[in-house]
């Protein structure tokens, strides 16, 4: 019996049905679709990854030291800071990296005058999201004696918050007020002699005398604010009269006095060099005796109680009557 064979004899060593490229074909365009969605995926991650997740001073630059001349208390600066005479406040400039916050537009300024620095006021900077900004600011240290501390930042919000800095940052602006406060020598010291409360009408002044040593060529003596006290003048002491003795001056607040209310004051002292003012802050504690809270008795207001005595006025030889 005769078989007959039908259909297509397979090629030998052929490239298979030709059926089987299309199939071929969608799978490499979709291995190659899946690759590309996979790489945009990952530069989108890594430009998010580079982008800032918050408002913050991530570098510092210094551009050089420099001498500031402001008035005492004048644009926001602490009492005692400007010298009364307006010699040079040895200051530094500072070049800052600001980068935004991701999310908003934000302006920044001056952060106010602290225990640590001071900053010369400069009109309100914008920093856009997510953008870069150099902006450049003069430091001043309020206290050569404390250069590095706590964290500190010379630049708030809007809303007064302080901008976060970098660990880099942070280091640079510490090293920056160390240098600066190298050239001031050792700080001016008082030691305290004696004191007294001063009584005129309702007003009480402590009184305090000290003897002053320093090596500068001069020192400016401004006692500051404090709890019940205010501050009253200054002194500046030439050379040849450190070792002097001195006389510093607060008015006594009865209003703000508590049962633990010390009378311990601070000066802030500038120490003179070469024209150039290096800034400290000295603590000036009383006698004992003078560490204590103002009676709780009412003061005497001795101008009204003359006054109730005094005899009245006339009108014409007549005594003026009152209802």
């Amino acid at each position: 019996m005769e078989v007959l064979e039908q259909g297509v004899p397979a090629p030998q060593g052929g490239r298979g049905p030709a059926r089987a490229w299309p199939v071929l074909a969608i799978g490499v365009v979709s291995l190659a679709m899946v690759g590309a969605t996979v790489a945009s995926g990952a530069r989108w991650w890594s430009e998010q990854q580079a982008l800032p997740d918050r408002l913050e001073i991530t570098g510092i630059s210094v551009a050089g030291q420099v001498g500031v001349r402001l008035a005492d208390g004048d644009s926001g600066w602490p009492g005692g800071l400007g010298t009364p005479d307006g010699s040079a406040t040895a200051a530094v400039r500072l070049r800052l990296i600001v980068t935004g916050d991701p999310q908003r537009d934000e302006r920044v300024s001056p952060a106010p005058a602290g225990p640590r620095i001071a900053v010369l006021p400069v009109t309100d900077v914008p920093i856009p999201a997510a953008g870069e900004t150099r902006l450049d600011l003069t430091v001043a240290p309020t206290d050569c004696a404390a250069p590095a501390g706590p964290p500190v930042s010379p630049l708030v919000r809007s809303d007064g918050s302080d901008v976060a800095m970098s660990d880099d940052a942070q280091a640079t602006l510490d090293e920056a007020l160390r240098t600066l406060c190298a050239g001031a020598g050792s700080a001016p010291a008082l030691a305290v002699r004696g004191g007294l409360v001063d009584t005129f009408f309702r007003d009480r002044t402590l009184v305090v005398t000290a003897a002053l040593a320093s090596a500068a060529d001069r020192v400016v003596l401004t006692p500051l604010d404090g709890t019940a006290l205010r501050g009253l003048g200054a002194l500046d002491v030439p050379a040849g009269t450190g070792a002097g003795a001195v006389r510093l001056r607060w008015l006594i607040s009865p209003g703000e006095m508590s049962p633990h209310t010390s009378l311990t004051g601070r000066v802030q002292a500038h120490s003179i060099t070469d024209g150039m003012a290096y800034p400290w802050v000295l603590t000036v504690q009383p006698p004992r005796n003078l560490d204590r809270p103002l009676p709780r008795t009412p003061l005497r207001n001795d101008g009204v109680d003359l006054a109730e005595v005094a005899p009245r006025p006339a009108l014409n030889g007549a005594d003026v009557q009152t209802r």
